[in-house]
């Protein structure tokens, strides 16, 4: 099931614009010099690059960015990790499962509020 738009969320979780669409190519071509955890880069440090580029038509936030990456991700463009410690692409399968499995711990928290939630109608 692919959810475009998230139901109280809808304007910070609708689909892509064109120009997000543009912006695409610029993510992955910056995302491939941070390869590796030690190359990490923070999201907060991404937004204010896109955002200084004369390119960008349109302010980029933090939530934006989570939206193209979740894109990347989905669309099988790269191996894009992210901890705490921001963004990097590993092609090690160690990191690939454990980001598998932060994505699915963090979807598990939310499906176990959703049902904690049900308790009260």
């Amino acid at each position: 099931m692919i959810i475009l738009q998230i139901v109280n969320f809808e304007l910070i979780t609708a689909e892509l614009t064109r120009d997000e669409r543009q912006l695409i190519k610029i993510l992955i071509a910056g995302f491939k010099s941070h390869v590796g955890r030690n190359n990490a880069i923070l999201s907060d440090e991404i937004v204010r690059r896109l955002n200084d580029k004369k390119a960008t038509p349109k302010k980029v936030t933090g939530v934006r960015l989570r939206k193209m990456c979740n894109f990347i991700r989905s669309k099988g463009m790269l191996p894009l990790i992210a901890t705490s410690h921001g963004y990097f692409i590993s092609n090690d399968s160690n990191e690939i499962r454990k980001q598998i499995q932060s994505l699915n711990e963090r979807a598990d928290a939310i499906r176990n509020s959703a049902k904690g939630l049900e308790t009260f109608l």
